[in-house]
């Protein structure tokens, strides 16, 4: 009798642990990673300009401003980020067409970085950041591009990485003003999913479009994981391609509200330096469970910066075939008018070198090197793209065929999400939540302004700045800013929802330009087109948001991590994650049924 009272008894003071385990240690662990990952708040406090000083050794310096293109070089460096220093830090450039459109300046260094915490120290971090990038704002005059694209993300609910305004210093040089961001990897999922040991993808290159090629995986060499490398099979890839491409039950594979979210935004937001453009990279896929996420990367040419078909307005290097509006081409041909005037025997001559082509090349770069760095206008190159985005073709950049240099055939992701009759409807329903709660003047006006009120005393003293602050103050105000695109977009948006605007996608190719005028309905043309009527005789452009309970706008969500519809941050951050738990009362589990089994086999002997 006394054997069973132990027995009892040692029950019962497993099954009290487990229940610690299982209510009282998540909220514990609560606190924990509140304080593991505080980065989001003491890092990325958005309401002041973080300083981040450098200090590298010159030499390395030397080496990596010598060399920016080789990414993979890392460099040890300290780093004090707002009067708190990491030691042994690693450093490197950052970028696709922006790093090598940079490395073509002879005028600037203002390289994008990317800080690794943990590089050299294993497990380093900064409040549980363990890397941050420090991006330049290329391509964008009003340095807002980025930073307006992930706060409307996180408002959609979309898992964003946390973002703030830092002003650089290297080895007690001012470098300027940059876009702080979080990496993606696997601080950010811990914050942002219930179960963060899931797959991390970064598609760019072959097979980043999603299109079927086999049941291979080494046959999508441009599916990159960041995550697993040694532990997965990524068989769960493999089955969501065959969905999306094959008619499968993409419901069993995606997050199908996530993702209509997400397409939803970058739609609006015109970004086509993304998957729904030519280029198709600039995204993550994250899988949990067996079900994929897509998560927002690189903004800095949304709002119409890339351009409708391509890369608008220019681009490429001066002089290059096919750039009507470079400078470098412009000079040449004021240099070897025969050459300009075409023909296939004048093209034969102007492949051969000669001191005029050269010495206008020269005068080519050096235009473009200014007009990338200090003057309005622009004159071709990459950076001249801002120039064009409030053309006609990126105001009605089509909602119903949303992609760019390409057919909706040729991503097949977005295509199967769109090809749902259901999945669509709710996809509309979020492009027009998007029009009427946040691309309004009254919303837009005033976080452009107040934005442009925190940064501008920071672009006065920037050094190194590409865009003047001229430049940065017509971004906020007058007919050519962020505000009236987001106007003007809001009003296309909603005449394309009401059949009143019929836009074919453009899917062609090449570097973009004018396209041309969308097909109206009712026989208006596109120069008497009048945006649509709202409620009480307003456009769109005056109409105000419909105030909500607890001072919300109507579907605006919580940024990520404040709770509230849409949130998976507020999940994720309640202790232990659900697999967590279920491996501890396993463990459990498994440990109660062993003591008894002790105590059987010992009475049994006895």
């Amino acid at each position: 009798m006394m054997k069973n009272k132990y027995i009892v008894a040692s029950i019962a003071i497993m099954l009290a642990i487990f229940i610690v385990v299982l209510y009282v240690l998540p909220q514990w662990g609560v606190t924990n990673r509140a304080q593991g990952q505080s980065y989001v708040t003491d890092v990325f406090d958005q309401s002041r300009v973080t300083t981040v000083d450098i200090t590298i050794d010159e030499n390395d310096f030397a080496k990596m401003l010598a060399n920016p293109l080789d990414e993979e070089k890392m460099y040890s460096a300290d780093i004090v980020v707002n009067g708190e220093k990491v030691e042994n830090v690693g450093i490197r450039t950052k970028g696709n067409m922006t790093l090598s459109s940079v490395a073509q300046m002879e005028d600037s260094e203002r390289y994008s970085w990317k800080i690794d915490f943990d590089n050299y120290v294993d497990e380093q971090n900064l409040h549980g950041l363990k890397k941050l990038n420090l991006n330049n704002n290329y391509t964008d005059p009003s340095l807002m591009r980025e930073y307006l694209s992930y706060t409307l993300m996180q408002k959609m609910g979309i898992p964003t990485p946390a973002f703030s305004y830092m002003y650089v210093t290297i080895n007690g040089k001012e470098w300027g003003l940059y876009l702080g961001v979080e990496a993606i990897e696997e601080t950010f999922l811990d914050r942002s999913f219930d179960n963060s040991r899931g797959d991390l993808y970064k598609p760019d290159g072959v097979g980043s479009d999603l299109k079927w090629i086999s049941d291979n995986i080494k046959d999508y060499t441009g599916i990159n994981l960041k995550t697993n490398k040694d532990t997965k099979d990524q068989s769960e890839l493999i089955e969501m391609l065959d969905a999306i491409n094959h008619g499968g039950d993409i419901g069993k594979y995606l997050d199908v509200d996530e993702m209509l979210r997400y397409f939803a935004v970058n739609t609006a937001v015109v970004n086509l330096d993304h998957y729904q453009g030519s280029l198709k990279h600039n995204y993550y896929l994250y899988e949990e469970n067996g079900v994929f996420s897509i998560l927002p990367w690189d903004y800095n040419m949304s709002f119409g910066g890339f351009g409708v078909g391509g890369m608008g307005g220019g681009g490429g290097k001066p002089g290059e075939a096919g750039q009507q509006n470079d400078a470098g081409k412009q000079a040449a041909n004021k240099a070897n008018p025969q050459q300009a005037a075409g023909g296939a025997a004048q093209g034969e001559q102007a492949a051969k070198p000669n001191a005029n082509q050269a010495a206008a090349t020269k005068a080519g770069n050096a235009q473009n090197n200014m007009q990338r760095g200090k003057f309005p206008g622009g004159g071709g190159g990459m950076a001249d793209m801002a120039a064009n985005f409030m053309s006609e073709d990126n105001i009605n950049f089509s909602i119903t065929t949303p992609v760019s240099g390409t057919t909706l055939e040729d991503r097949p992701l977005l295509n199967a999400l769109l090809s749902n009759d259901e999945y669509r409807a709710k996809y509309n329903e979020y492009l027009q939540e998007i029009a009427t709660n946040y691309f309004t003047e009254e919303y837009m006006g005033t976080m452009t302004a107040d934005i442009a009120n925190l940064i501008t005393p920071y672009v006065e003293k920037d050094p190194t700045k590409f865009y003047t602050t001229e430049q940065l103050k017509e971004s906020v105000s007058g007919e050519k800013s962020l505000v009236q695109f987001a106007v003007k977009r809001s009003a296309s948006i909603l005449a394309q929802l009401s059949g009143e605007l019929v836009v074919e996608a453009n899917t062609t190719g090449g570097m973009g330009g004018p396209g041309e005028m969308p097909q109206m309905g009712d026989g208006q043309n596109q120069g008497n087109w009048q945006p649509p009527q709202m409620g009480d005789g307003q456009n769109q452009g005056n109409m105000q948001p419909p105030q909500m309970g607890n001072g919300q706008n109507r579907g605006e969500r919580p940024p990520m991590g404040a709770g509230g519809p849409g949130s998976r941050t507020a999940a994720a951050n309640q202790g232990y994650s659900m697999t967590t738990i279920m491996e501890i009362s396993t463990f459990i589990v498994i440990l109660i049924v062993g003591i008894v089994y002790a105590f059987f086999y010992k009475r049994r002997r006895s």
